[in-house]
């Protein structure tokens, strides 16, 4: 099993709720019998975006098919996943006042591109 880069996360070993594969399959267009392993694929790079101090729940940053995927996590599980227009009025919800900085070099790095690559073909 190989470790992330430093920065970098492996959620790919967390339950997987029924509405947050449904959301995947809905939000991403993700094939219903391959949705676990592509989900669990695309966690097993991700980039923590903030937490939720009222209830503990995580919001991290995965990239699927060039497109930014937000997974919001509680106790070990995926409860849902988000498009990242949907996540942008969430974003003071998990501690952040304005987006990330280097947005483009965070995508690279979650999909292993090299540096210089141009970054214009993931998709938000």
């Amino acid at each position: 099993m190989t470790h992330p880069p430093p920065g970098q996360r492996d959620y790919s070993s967390v339950r997987l709720s029924r509405h947050a594969l449904e959301r995947f399959i809905e939000r991403f267009g993700a094939e219903r019998e391959a949705a676990p392993d592509e989900l669990r694929r695309a966690l097993s790079r991700t980039r923590r975006l903030g937490r939720n101090p009222e209830n503990g729940a995580l919001a991290i940053l995965a990239v699927f098919r060039s497109r930014a995927m937000i997974a919001i996590l509680q106790d070990s599980s995926c409860l849902t996943v988000l498009t990242w227009n949907q996540f942008v009025p969430r974003l003071s919800e998990f501690g952040r006042s304005k987006l990330p900085r280097k947005w483009g070099r965070t995508l690279r790095r979650l999909t292993g591109e090299e540096k210089g690559t141009d970054h214009k073909d993931l998709n938000l």
